[in-house]
Order: C-alpha cells, then structure tokens, then sequence
C-alpha cells in the first residue's frame, strides 16, 4: 500500500463530508467548510487504488499554539498504522508549536505514543432545551465593535490568540457578552452546527458568568456545548435544562505548552477541533 498525504482544500469538501459521514458525526458540510478555511489539513489516498482513506485537519494560532483534529479513517483502514501516519504528518506540518488537541477513547493510546499527555477532561451535554434566560445588568448582546476585546479576552482563557476564528464564528452566529461599565468580563457565542445549536466558545471568570451567557444563547431545541468536567454547577444547571451527557474526551497536549490559568476561564468550547 502506498500512501500520499495530499494538502486539504475547499475542493475536498465533498470527500470529507462523506468521510465525516462514514464514521456517523454530527457536522453539516457547512461546519466542515469552516473548519477547512480556518485552517488547512491532509487528505490520505491510496495512490494504487486511487481511494481516500482519511483526513485530519489543523490550526495554527500565531506562533504560540497549534491544534489538531476531525482526524477520520476510514472504519474499513482502521488497524493498519494509517492513523499514526497521518498525526505525525500533521505534526510536522504544524512544528514547531506546541499542539493540544481532545481525543476520543480509541485514539488516547496512539497519541500518548506520540508524546501526548492528557491534563483536563471535556464533557459533552446534547439534547432539547428547555430553559430561560436569567437577568443580569450586564448582560447585553455583542457587536462586531465588541469584537477586539473579545479577542483579547479569549486569549486569557484559550493560551493563544485566535482573531480570524472567532470573528469567522460570530459571522456565523450571534455573539453575548458581560459588560461591566465598559469591561468586557464575558462572552459566548452560539452558531448552527450539526444537529441543531452549538454554545461556544464561553469565556467566564466563574460558573455563574457561564451560566448566564449560555442561557441568553439557548434557545428551545436541540442545543450541544463541550465543557469542562470539572464545572459542577454549570453542569448542574445544564441537565436541569433539558440536556445529558453524551462523553468525555481527554483533552492531551504535546511540547512546550501550560495551559493558562485565568483569571477567565473556558467554559464552552468553539467545536472538539477548535478548542
């Protein structure tokens, strides 16, 4: 078997959708297509049988952070290395930054093998929901004015600064923020994705914060967010509302990388890729 590891483009949203498909995840072309133009990725063919195997995509931030992700194969060309092939090639691709990513169950063992350790944990809660929003002076919703300092604020929370992704999501979506007289202390943005509303990222100096930014975006129906498992009460409040959880990722980082630690806080994240 021969392998060739071709460079990722709106061209191959079709042979991605299909492979996102094939493995039953939730995203629509659209989510892809974002995902492919925030970034770029490797496609993985067979060059004697002319078919694609896989696909990984990823994101560099500045010069301080990578991520990598949607790392598909094929379930038929699962158990013959492609896999592993196909991470190093990103991780070359996106050297020399430090690359943090969340893994599902099956591929933590492939990763810690590449030098991945794991330091957090993401949980996912889906499902219909049946909340209100609650009341809070600083509560209003955001503009594209507001959207250097969200910048700035994100990048507290995230590790790196991300402008073009965050601004790319609130085109897509709707943006909430806390003002404090003037003081951006919050954010989060909500945008279609997949099965109905995705809420993320949220960036908070508490659960409390959180709270109240993800309920002024939810709204009746289908609602996913990925937060930290450590987040109790928001959580709590989560579940009271209508929606479960569906798992957990170990969220792993390779070389120099400390995840920061606050005062703001990520409480939501923009996708499982994204972070």
């Amino acid at each position: 078997m021969s392998l060739i590891f071709s460079p990722v483009s709106s061209e191959d949203l079709g042979t991605i959708a299909g492979l996102v498909q094939a493995v039953s995840w939730p995203h629509r072309p659209e989510d892809i297509d974002l995902m492919i133009r925030l970034g770029g990725g490797r496609l993985v063919r067979d060059i004697n049988q002319g078919n694609t195997l896989g696909v990984g995509l990823c994101w560099t931030f500045g010069d301080t952070l990578a991520r990598i992700g949607l790392i598909i194969i094929t379930p038929e060309s699962q158990g013959r290395g492609i896999g592993r092939k196909l991470v190093t090639r990103l991780l070359e691709d996106t050297s020399p930054h430090p690359v943090v990513l969340l893994a599902t169950d099956a591929g933590r063992s492939l990763y810690e093998s590449l030098g991945f350790t794991a330091f957090d944990t993401s949980r996912q809660y889906q499902g219909g929901y049946q909340g209100a929003p609650t009341e809070d002076p600083r509560l209003r919703h955001g503009t594209n004015s507001d959207l250097s300092n969200i910048v700035d604020l994100d990048k507290s929370a995230f590790g790196a600064k991300r402008g073009h992704a965050l601004e790319s999501l609130a085109t897509a979506g709707e943006i909430a923020v806390l003002d404090d007289g003037g003081a951006l202390t919050g954010y989060a943005i909500a945008r279609p994705f997949g099965r109905g509303t995705t809420i993320g990222p949220i960036v908070a100096e508490n659960e409390a914060d959180a709270i109240t930014l993800f309920r002024a975006l939810a709204r009746p129906g289908f609602v996913r967010i990925d937060c930290p498992g450590d987040a109790a009460t928001l959580i709590a409040d989560m579940t009271g509302c209508g929606l479960s959880d569906v798992g957990a990722s170990p969220v792993m980082a390779r070389g120099d990388w400390t995840a920061p630690t606050g005062p703001h806080r990520i409480f939501g994240l923009a996708s499982h890729a994204l972070g």
